[in-house]
């Protein structure tokens, strides 16, 4: 009947950076497609609430679908930026080791580095400081191409441009659950061809029966940040030697585009998905975390009840924060430092314990769920958004989506 509204092909559920680019790469591809997003705009968790940090991939696993996606996404999210005037950096990113130990993992890093075609090279603890002059240590790896970026800025712009290709953006309006084709929403259900999960923090609970075996766990990324008079002490970014054997980075400090140097991020158990504060919590949200056999298995290991030890210190401290921050740049004092925002990672949790470190795709006849899209998500969203409307294109057409 004339009026009714149309059918788009593709529902995309989530405005934020993958959900946006795959509206984007859908829209442009000649495909009618509509985008569910339960908050008043674009990019107001992950996509926005981050380092604002364009990553380079030399610390991720040769072979992995985050290793691909993010090199390629790297070079093409700052000619994209550069290119549609959304403020953007290249200042690299300096990760210092402190002793022997950490020389090793400078070398592993430097072997991801050349295995995934990332630019770095090796740099003596003496010529730290021509690249940070308040930076010390005994040796660093230095990945020129990291930036940083205006990412709220980034989204809205991707979002503009996914409006002009045709893509229609329904706000304040929750997704509540996926049937195939079809979404229940707050505002009442929508029908689509394919259904594309991008929510995020709430995939999972989306996806349902296709994630048995995983739970998201929201871990808190808290910042501080350098007083403006002590901003100086960083140029770019410095990062510490990570603990490779969790997905997190630790404390580093990093120059945003807007002069700010942040301090973090923590990688703190949230106690909500959408819980920002040390003393916010959500019931529901951690009765699910705490009942996860997978979570329960993942806190009797040693090294992440020390992990978590440690985080819940420097949510509580600046002081502790300051101290971490203070062996990459000694000239750091905790004074230097004042509390600044905080943003949750959606990290999958297998239920065997362990922190899936790569992404996460599965998929059905009509829907795609995107699982665990975390750092550096945000780097990889314009070549993996545009794998995931190949993937839904795949499925209008009635085969199976490709691989990621």
């Amino acid at each position: 009947m004339e009026g009714e509204p149309v059918e788009p092909d593709v529902l995309v559920i989530g405005a934020g950076a993958i959900g946006t680019s795959t509206a984007y790469h859908l829209a442009k591809a000649g495909h009618r497609v509509q985008v569910v997003e339960k908050e008043s705009g674009p990019a107001l968790h992950q996509s926005g609430r981050n380092s604002g940090v364009i990553h380079a991939g030399y610390n991720l696993k040769p072979g992995s679908i985050k290793a691909r996606y993010c090199v390629e996404g790297s070079r093409r999210l700052r000619e994209y930026c550069k290119r549609r005037g959304v403020a953007v950096e290249q200042g690299g990113i300096l990760v210092v080791a402190q002793d022997e130990t950490e020389i090793a993992t400078l070398k592993e890093l430097a072997r991801r580095a050349a295995a995934n075609g990332v630019a770095a090279r090796n740099v003596d603890g003496g010529d730290i400081p021509n690249l940070e002059p308040e930076a010390r240590g005994v040796q660093a790896l230095h990945a020129p191409e990291a930036a940083s970026f205006d990412a709220r800025s980034y989204v809205h712009a991707l979002a503009s441009d996914a409006l002009a290709a045709g893509a229609e953006f329904l706000y304040d309006r929750k997704a509540t659950a996926i049937d195939e084709g079809r979404a229940a929403t707050s505002k009442g259900p929508i029908s689509a061809k394919v259904v594309v999960n991008c929510a995020g923090l709430h995939a999972d609970r989306l996806a349902k029966r296709l994630a048995p075996d995983v739970r998201i766990i929201p871990f808190r990324g808290y910042y501080a940040e350098l007083v403006p008079a002590r901003t100086g002490l960083v140029r770019s970014h410095i990062y510490a030697a990570p603990d490779l054997r969790f997905p997190f980075l630790g404390v580093h400090l990093s120059r945003r585009v807007d002069g700010r140097v942040i301090v973090g991020p923590g990688a703190m158990l949230a106690f909500g998905r959408e819980a920002y504060g040390f003393f916010e919590a959500n019931p529901r949200d951690l009765v699910a975390t705490l009942g996860w056999p997978g979570f329960l298995r993942l806190s009797l290991t040693p090294p992440f009840r020390r992990l978590i030890r440690s985080e819940v210190r420097k949510s509580l401290s600046l002081r502790a924060i300051g101290k971490e921050a203070q062996a990459l740049v000694p000239g750091l004092q905790a004074k230097d430092l004042v509390p600044s925002y905080a943003g949750n990672r959606a990290q999958l949790v297998s239920r065997n314990g362990e922190l899936v470190d790569d992404i996460v795709v599965r998929s059905t006849r009509r829907a795609i769920h995107v699982l665990n899209a975390v750092s550096p998500g945000l780097t990889c969203s314009l070549p993996f958004g545009e794998h995931l409307a190949a993937a839904a294109g795949d499925l209008l057409e009635g085969g199976p989506p490709r691989a990621p």
